[in-house]
């Protein structure tokens, strides 16, 4: 009687290892699948004379680095103009304190 539960065991543990097998497998196939879609959106390997997203991100960087240096660049003249304005309207000051003293 024992022998008939360990082989009916043993069975039972064949059967569930081969089905997380068979699963296993489908699922590896699933991915492989959806590898071969990611690498074809990413390289647009069927689609002849459109940029790869590599490509894409690569040139959207070196926009973005051309426009911070912009930004920095108007930043600079910003305060740069700001301390011209300061000083204009001190003398803007200055002469209307001579006009109404003067």
């Amino acid at each position: 009687m024992t022998e008939i539960v360990v082989s009916f065991l043993g069975v039972i543990g064949t059967v569930v290892a081969s089905y997380f097998s068979y699963a296993a497998n489908r699922q590896s196939k699933r991915s492989n699948v959806s590898i071969e879609q990611i690498n074809d959106a990413v390289n647009h390997r069927h689609d002849n004379g459109t940029p790869r997203l590599y490509d894409m991100v690569w040139s959207n960087f070196n926009r973005v680095s051309k426009l911070e240096r912009s930004v920095q660049d108007i930043q600079l003249d910003v305060k740069r103009l700001a301390g011209e304005v300061r000083e204009h309207d001190q003398e803007i000051t200055k002469i209307e304190k001579e006009i109404n003293h003067g």
